[in-house]
């Protein structure tokens, strides 16, 4: 790519770096998916086994809807036959209207009074669709040769509990059957039986993909996939700070390597600098969500100046995690050290564990498993690199301090 030399050339480089990361929208280019091996082949084995569905499930920001969306792009050879369709649930969604959405997506041909026509198979049904319906349709929809997927995205939002249960009948239906479809059901949870209570009923024919936070290798290829495009480059001290910061999530590696790639452009240059990567966290921490900003400044208020309340948010976001985000008490204790220059154990913060799990500072914090053994992580995932680049950006961190962003799961970022 030549250089830019003009004032149009860098104002077309600048628009093509909003084109190429994608901060707020999954990733539909096969090209730049990056990452996630594991759990591609798992997909695409289930899928061409007949009679097998998938359930694919993670946190939030972890990047599901990004791979539901692109995996088929990555196997060249059998694109063609790929048949993919994907709904959303939306709260009010029940079993009828979700697959009265995805029958608008699927057309058939009838005749009447000897004119045949092509109507949506949605129009066949105006009233409840049950999962016989759906199975007998399915069932003569698409040819042999096709590999039909249906992607259920966002199946934990539906408020109707029926809807599990129906769709729990379905996939067992589709499978006796041997029917030739997949059904790939994306939502939050940290485990299947979050979405189907009743999960061993399908247990035989469903491939269970947890989808965990990326690794720092994973994080780095999604920068170095885009800036060749760009003709760019990026000191390995800022790639480490983006991929760091991020903790595993990939929206914040789009937003930050996205407001970094800017920054650099809007200097004229084309190597990304660490000062780059300051500028972006200071202007993500401007353009963050206003109801994230809400959340922090209810859960670090304070009339007193010897609570600690943002000390111990802060050392909770630098905990060392599980690829779940999960943290223990004692993974508290190195980065508060740090963070106020002094020995600390978990005494010093237990009462503000406990507060951060209250309604009182707006549960920013859950806790899980058994007393003794309790487990933290932040309820909204995307909160959590949020503290952190709050923390950067108030100097509460010196720069020697920033090695606590390390994970042992994670180990050194090799450039």
């Amino acid at each position: 790519m030549a250089p830019p030399q003009t004032h149009d050339d860098w104002t077309t480089l600048y628009f093509e770096a909003t084109q190429i990361f994608s901060p707020s929208a999954p990733v539909d280019e096969g090209e730049l998916f990056a990452g996630r091996s594991a759990e591609i082949s798992k997909l695409i084995e289930a899928i061409l086994e007949r009679g097998k569905h998938v359930i694919l499930y993670g946190e939030r920001g972890v990047g599901k809807t990004s791979l539901a969306q692109v995996f088929r792009y990555l196997f060249p050879s059998i694109i063609q036959k790929f048949k993919l369709i994907r709904e959303q649930v939306d709260p009010s969604d029940d079993f009828s209207s979700i697959w009265r959405k995805i029958f608008k997506d699927i057309n058939v041909s009838i005749r009447e009074e000897g004119v045949e026509q092509t109507i949506s198979l949605a129009d066949l049904y105006d009233k409840e669709i049950t999962p016989g319906d759906v199975r007998r349709e399915i069932s003569r929809c698409f040819k042999a040769s096709d590999i039909p997927v249906i992607v259920i995205d966002e199946f934990d939002k539906s408020r109707d509990d029926s809807i599990r249960q129906l769709t729990a009948n379905l996939i067992k239906a589709l499978s006796d059957y041997s029917a030739n479809i997949t059904i790939l059901i994306v939502g939050v949870a940290d485990d299947i039986s979050e979405l189907f209570a009743e999960h061993e009923s399908i247990s035989r024919c469903v491939e269970q993909v947890s989808m965990p936070r990326m690794s720092n290798n994973e994080m780095k290829e999604i920068i170095q996939k885009r800036l060749p495009r760009l003709g760019m480059k990026i000191d390995p001290d800022a790639l480490w700070k983006i991929v760091t910061l991020s903790r595993g999530l990939p929206s914040y590696v789009h937003l930050l390597g996205l407001y970094a790639t800017q920054d650099t452009i809007e200097h004229r240059r084309k190597t990304i600098t660490e000062r780059n990567v300051d500028a972006a966290i200071k202007r993500s921490l401007e353009r963050s969500q206003e109801s994230i900003q809400r959340e922090y400044a209810s859960a670090v208020h304070t009339n007193r100046q010897d609570t600690l309340f943002t000390e111990v948010l802060l050392a909770c976001a630098l905990a060392q995690t599980d690829d779940r985000g999960l943290f223990a008490p004692n993974a508290v204790v190195p980065p508060l050290s740090k963070i106020l220059n002094r020995s600390i154990t978990i005494a010093n913060f237990q009462n503000h564990l406990k507060k951060f799990i209250s309604e009182e500072r707006g549960r920013i914090l859950i806790r899980l498993g058994k007393e003794r053994a309790y487990k933290f992580r932040f309820r909204d995932p995307m909160m959590q690199p949020y503290v952190i680049m709050k923390g950067v950006e108030d100097e509460m961190l010196e720069a020697k301090s920033l090695d606590v962003l390390s994970s042992p799961a994670q180990p050194q970022l090799p450039i």
